[in-house]
């Protein structure tokens, strides 16, 4: 009897053997070929592996296309000129970020854009509308100036109305003397 048990087990461990084998041979014919004999790719595979990396690699490229895409909207909008004091004149700085963005709307000619001025707190509220509509519209003026078909611009004055930064520091009336620029 105790000779059939161990009979019984070795046979058990020898199948047990035999189907890890068998599940490991199996597992590894479901595998690719990647070399021919010899260890050259064949020539249909090397086409393959071309076409592969050169599609990752235009993945890569409109990856980094819409990146840089997006980067550059967002500092098209986030971007705001910045007026003096009850002035709405613009200043070298002014001209120069507008520069920047009539080339961008040169390349976007699909873009229509909002041109909002704003005002700090001092002032009645009537006076920086009006303060505010000067500024939206010296800023238009220059892009036209710059080819932006005047089609594609509006302005809007917001006045006082919109502060971007609250208080009554010399520092928040600055940030909030603006012109600030929206994609429609």
């Amino acid at each position: 009897m105790r000779e059939e048990a161990t009979v019984k087990r070795y046979l058990t461990w020898i199948a047990i053997a035999a189907l890890v084998m068998s599940l490991g041979l199996a597992a590894g014919c479901g595998k690719e070929q990647v070399a021919a004999p010899g260890g050259q790719l064949s020539a249909e595979e090397q086409a393959r592996l071309e076409a592969e990396r050169q599609r990752r690699l235009r993945e890569a490229q409109l990856k980094e296309q819409d990146a840089r895409a997006t980067q550059l909207r967002e500092v098209f909008v986030n971007q705001d000129i910045h007026f003096d004091y009850d002035r709405y004149d613009l200043s070298a700085e002014a001209k120069q970020i507008l520069n920047e963005k009539a080339q961008y709307m040169n390349s976007h000619p699909e873009l229509m854009v909002i041109v909002e001025g704003h005002c700090d707190e001092r002032g009645s509220s009537s006076y920086n509308m009006a303060l505010g509509e000067k500024r939206s519209r010296a800023a238009a003026g220059y892009l036209e100036a710059m080819g932006i078909g005047p089609n594609r611009l509006e302005t809007v004055s917001y006045g006082e109305e919109r502060p971007l930064v609250m208080g009554t520091s010399e520092e928040a009336y600055a940030a909030n003397r603006r012109g600030h620029f929206v994609i429609k």
